[in-house]
C-alpha cells in the first residue's frame, strides 16, 4: 500500500498534478498517464490495484506498462511523496479493476522536480513558535 504523506499537497489543474513537499520545500509536476496513476495512489493505494487499473486503462505491452508504473510509483516514493505502508487486513481495492471505457495510448510517465522555490516554501513562520503559538516568535535562548 502506499499513502501520501501528510506534508504532501497537491492540486489538479487539467491534465496535471502539482505536487508540493511542504517538508522539502519542492515541488512536482506530473502529466498524463502519471496524473492518473497520481489519482488512483490517492484513491486507493494498492500497488497492484495501481498496476491493474493502468492495465484495464492504457493499451500497449502489459509488461513494459507494469514495470514503468512501478518504476513512477518507486520515485514518488524516492522522492519522500509517499511512504510504503503494510496493508490492513480490511484494505480493499474499491472497484479499481472495472473500467468500461476506450483504452488509451500508454506514455511512460514521469515527475517533473522543482526546487525553486524550496527556501519559500520552507519560510513559514508558524513553525517558527513557542508553546504560545503564533504570532508568539521562539524566543532565542542565551
Amino acid at each position: 500500500m502506499l499513502r501520501t504523506k501528510k506534508s504532501v499537497v497537491h492540486e489538479q489543474f487539467g491534465d496535471e498534478t502539482v505536487i508540493v513537499n511542504l517538508d522539502t520545500g519542492c515541488y512536482y509536476s506530473v502529466q498524463g498517464v502519471g496524473d492518473r496513476i497520481w489519482a488512483l495512489v490517492v484513491a486507493d493505494g494498492s500497488r497492484d490495484g495501481i498496476v491493474q487499473r493502468v492495465l484495464a486503462e492504457y493499451s500497449g505491452d502489459p509488461v513494459q506498462l507494469a514495470q514503468q508504473t512501478q518504476a513512477f510509483l518507486d520515485r514518488l516514493v524516492e522522492e519522500a511523496l509517499v511512504d510504503p505502508i503494510a496493508a490492513e487486513p480490511g484494505d480493499a481495492v474499491n472497484g479499481i479493476h472495472e473500467f468500461a471505457g476506450e483504452k488509451k495510448i500508454f506514455v511512460a510517465p514521469s515527475v517533473e522536480k522543482y526546487t525553486d522555490m524550496e527556501e519559500l516554501l520552507q519560510l513559514d513562520p508558524v513553525h517558527e513558535v513557542d508553546l504560545y503559538g503564533w504570532p508568539e516568535a521562539k524566543k532565542e535562548s542565551t
